[in-house]
Formats: C-alpha cells, structure tokens, sequence
C-alpha cells in the first residue's frame, strides 16, 4: 500500500541522503534521517521489509483476520485481531510513529470487529459508534485521534460523547488492580452533551488489554441513560491467565 505523503523530489532526496553522509555533526544527522524516516518512509509498517507502507502480504493477513470475543471485567467484547507480530508493530508505528499510512489496512480488522458487535446487539433503535476519548496530553503528542482515525478510514463515524474528568496515569506498565482503580471516575460525559437516554450505543477502542478502559466508558456512558449494546476494538493482548469473571450483559 503507497504512503499518504508523495515521494520527496529526487533533487530533494539526493540532497538529504548527501548531508546525511556529510561531515555534519551527528545532532543534525539524526534529525535529517528522522525527517527522511517521517517524509519517505521504506519499510512496512508490519513486517519492516522494503516497502512503502504496508506490504502486501500484511495487508492481506489484516483483511482476512477473523473477529473473536473476549471477555474483560464481565464486559463481552469483540477484536478485530491478536496484538501480536505484524498487527503489533503496525498498531504502535501507526499510534507513536506517525504512520498514518497504516490506519486505511488497520481499519479492516477494526470494522469486522465492529460488525460481528452490532450483529450480535439486539435488535432495536439504529446504534451510535462511541470512541474512547484519548487524553489531552496524547492527543497533542500525535496531532489525532487514533481511534477516530481508523473509523474516518472505515467510512464511520464516531460520537465525540466522552471526555477525561480527571487526570490519571498512563495505563502502560501497570497491572490489572491498578489499572481499574487508575481509571476509577476518569471518564465522564462530554460538556454540552444531553441525555444519553433512549440512545443505542457500541464503544470502540483500539487496544484490549485488562478492560479496565472499557468497563470504565461503559460505566460513564451508562450513568448519562445512555445503553452499551457491546464493544468492539481492533487488537486483543490476549492475556494469559484472565481472572475468572461473571460475564456481563449490555443494556
């Protein structure tokens, strides 16, 4: 798959490979290679072997992934694919490295997930894609949404109804407790938002890990009136020895 961005000019191009192979001090050379890293990236985003993009052979493992549940916290939620290998690496290149090349393939898996969810939903009222929100400090880190993102690359559309009340910690690197008590009340309904009463929702994130972020939006999109027909993200960490949990039900 092409990169987003055009390739550089070869005067351009020529330019920057020579200043890199010059006598410049390495400060400089480091931040030439990163911009020629940023502009005209040549390796897959999944595998890293020579390509713009996204190799073929990954991009069709993304498409013919299969969506599978999994159960968090007592919530059922659908995954697009394992967070493992190729999926892995295109998943934090796209998120942390501005690979924004990688969320038109990344969004297949995601909308499987997403319909395997709404297929599963009763039937009732048409149902509202909800995204979990990210913080302020990330979203200044990337410059987008990631989640909101993948499902512009989808051609849906999620609702902008949930925002941080408070500040928490990053979630990585901490355990399962600490992960539910970090989150406790952290989501609350977006300012100027009406009631959620009456309104069919299905949450979607990007990475399944404890479900702690999960139970934590649900919770808050449950206590505006608001009923949670499922969730659905696009890669599962698959834990190993999940605690053993009553599974829960949406509405």
């Amino acid at each position: 798959m092409a990169s987003l961005l055009p390739p550089l000019p070869p005067t351009l191009s020529s330019a920057l490979n020579a200043a890199l192979n010059s006598s410049l001090n390495s400060a400089l050379r480091t931040a030439l290679a990163e911009a020629v890293a940023v502009f005209a990236p040549s390796e897959c985003v999944g595998c890293g072997r020579p390509e713009r993009g996204l190799c073929p052979g990954c991009a069709a493992a993304f498409a013919a992934s299969v969506p599978h549940p999994a159960e968090r916290l007592g919530q059922r939620v659908w995954c697009g694919l394992d967070y493992a290998g190729p999926a892995r690496r295109a998943l934090l290149a796209f998120k942390d490295a501005g690979r924004t090349e990688a969320a038109r393939p990344l969004a297949v898996p995601l909308a499987a997930a997403i319909a395997a969810a709404v297929a599963e939903a009763p039937a009732g009222a048409p149902i509202e894609l909800v995204c979990v929100p990210s913080d302020a400090a990330a979203l200044r880190r990337r410059g987008y949404h990631p989640v909101g993102s993948l499902l512009a690359a989808a051609g849906l559309r999620g609702a902008p109804l949930l925002a941080h009340a408070a500040s928490h910690r990053d979630q990585v690197g901490l355990g399962r407790g600490a992960r539910r008590d970090n989150l406790d009340g952290a989501l609350r309904l977006r300012r100027g938002t009406a009631s959620l009463a009456g309104r069919r929702l299905l949450l979607v994130d990007d990475i399944l890990t404890t479900g702690a972020t999960a139970a934590e939006a649900v919770r808050a999109l449950r206590a505006a009136g608001g009923t949670v027909c499922g969730v659905a993200v696009l890669a599962d960490t698959r834990l190993r020895n999940p605690p053993a949990e009553t599974r829960g039900t949406f509405g």
